[in-house]
C-alpha cells in the first residue's frame, strides 16, 4: 500500500493503493439496506467498492470486475474504497 495525502478544505485524503481480488457478496445480512455488494478482497480486509461518481448499489463497470484480481487506487471511508482508478491483474 502507498499513501499520498492531499490537502484539501482543512483536511487530508489519503490515496492509497490496494490489490486483491473482486467479489460480489451479500452485505448488512438482515437490515433495511441488506444487498449484494462488489467488494475487494485484500486477503487482510475486504472493502465495499465504489467508483468515484458510481452509483453506489448498482455499477455494471464493477460487476464486470468480478473474480478478478486488481490494483485499485482510491481511498478509503469507513468499509467502502472509493477508486479513483484500477487495472486488472494477472493472478
Amino acid at each position: 500500500m502507498m499513501a499520498m495525502p492531499i490537502r484539501g478544505a482543512c483536511t487530508y485524503v489519503y490515496i492509497m493503493q490496494y490489490r486483491g481480488e473482486v467479489k460480489k457478496e451479500l452485505i448488512a445480512k438482515g437490515s433495511k439496506s441488506e444487498h449484494r455488494a462488489v467488494l475487494l478482497d485484500t486477503g487482510k480486509k475486504q472493502y465495499i467498492l465504489r467508483r468515484l461518481g458510481g452509483n453506489a448499489f448498482s455499477d455494471p463497470a464493477l460487476d464486470k470486475l468480478v473474480g478478478k484480481t486488481i490494483s485499485a487506487t482510491g481511498n478509503v471511508t469507513g468499509n467502502t474504497l472509493i477508486m479513483s482508478e484500477w487495472s486488472e491483474k494477472d493472478d
